[in-house]
């Protein structure tokens, strides 16, 4: 069964959900599927070089903003609120159906399948909408249902036009569909496959990073507060060596709006604690990081999907402590039988669950193998079996 794919994205920037997409993309490749992705914020393509060769490519600009299913929140502002909601409907209708029209003159192509991949507001509004010409629609959710229709009503008239989603956890959903009856949709749990085995390891690299930070800790995620929660992490690594005295580094790999909020925090640290963390940048040899570290760390407190840094610290046996955040942490670590979980926004915990790693060789050994084990639920070769047998379900084949 060969189709062709429109993947829609928010912007090709470097984070989770765009390298989780170019893993789909080649794996879409693979299946041996005609693949197209569309970039709605062209400015933004530093992951474009992680995705298949054979891939099409369309930069075509499309905005949050110019979404109108965004605005459903202003409902909950009272009669003003629905009034300016209703005003906002009108027009952004009249734009679109012209933006619309824009698209299709200058991207003729047909489609078998499109997917709102990045699952905000504008590449869900593009594909909800028919921006172009497809025979079948699909989002991807990079949490639980719940947490998004909490967000908005908006995503509840998406969802409702697109029908086909995966979400990456079902917690509450049993809930959710019976509270909304009028949502009818066809929804599939998939995993997130991760091939970073298949980089390359540059061991001078890895030496070169174990010299220069010794035993570290290691958090790769944008600076992006409540998402991301480096606050936390930072903290943690004062408490490690203020109070339990341990020889320990932290090294934060990522970019991001809150970057300098994070940075500001650890000038207020003494001295002493400040030369032992360590800002990088994104990178894209973060295999090489993986390998160097002692442990992952990883924080959030708005919540998460199903985090890619998890998955590929499993496939590099990295045992971890990672905050008990809704909802894939404990998705993927179980009741801490893969990994440690702490309490959200609580770097004492947190330190506590490193410190624990760092005293108990035989703890963390047992995290190193049980990663080896846990990483099998995450194997491309699983997630495309799944993965083709819900594109034949959705495409009636």
């Amino acid at each position: 069964m060969k189709l062709k794919i429109a993947m829609i994205f928010d912007g090709l920037q470097m984070g989770g959900v765009e390298r989780v997409g170019s893993d789909y993309a080649k794996m879409l490749c693979q299946m041996g599927n005609d693949v197209t992705i569309i970039n709605l914020k062209p400015k933004f393509y530093e992951m474009k070089k992680e995705f298949p060769e054979k891939c099409e490519y369309i930069d075509f600009f499309y905005s949050r903003k110019f979404a109108s299913e965004q605005y459903a929140k202003l409902v909950k502002k009272g009669i003003v609120g629905t009034g300016v909601y209703l005003g906002t409907q009108i027009i952004l209708q009249l734009f679109n159906a012209i933006y619309k029209l824009m698209f299709r003159i200058h991207f003729r192509e047909e489609y078998d399948l499109s997917i709102a991949f990045s699952g905000h507001f504008n590449d869900l509004s593009f594909v909800a909408n028919n921006f172009m010409k497809t025979r079948r629609k699909m989002c991807w959710l990079h949490g639980a249902l719940y947490s998004y229709l909490l967000i908005s009503d908006g995503y509840y008239q998406l969802y409702n036009k697109i029908k086909n989603l995966i979400v990456l956890v079902s917690d509450a959903q049993e809930e959710v569909l019976t509270y909304n009856r009028s949502l009818h949709l066809n929804i599939s749990k998939l995993y997130n496959p991760t091939f970073i085995n298949e980089r390359k390891i540059d061991s001078n690299h890895v030496q070169q990073l174990k010299q220069k930070y010794g035993r570290f800790v290691l958090m790769v995620s944008r600076f992006e507060y409540p998402h991301k929660d480096q606050f936390t992490v930072a903290k943690m690594l004062k408490i490690v060596r203020e109070k339990y005295g341990k020889n320990l580094d932290l090294v934060f790999v990522g970019n991001g709006p809150n970057e300098d909020d994070v940075k500001e925090l650890v000038t207020s640290f003494p001295e002493d604690i400040q030369k032992h963390i360590h800002f990088e940048e994104s990178r894209l040899d973060v295999q090489d990081y993986y390998n160097a570290a002692f442990a992952l760390v990883h924080a959030s407190v708005a919540g998460e999907g199903l985090p890619t840094i998890m998955l590929e610290a499993l496939a590099y046996d990295l045992p971890m402590v990672v905050t008990d955040s809704k909802t894939g942490p404990r998705e993927i670590l179980g009741d801490n039988k893969y990994g440690l979980l702490c309490r959200v926004s609580d770097p004492s915990d947190m330190a506590e669950k490193v410190v624990r790693l760092v005293e108990s060789p035989n703890l963390y050994f047992k995290y190193k193998e049980k990663s080896k084990e846990r990483i099998k639920d995450f194997a491309p070769q699983e997630i495309q079996i799944q993965l083709e047998k819900i594109i034949k379900n959705i495409m009636g084949e």
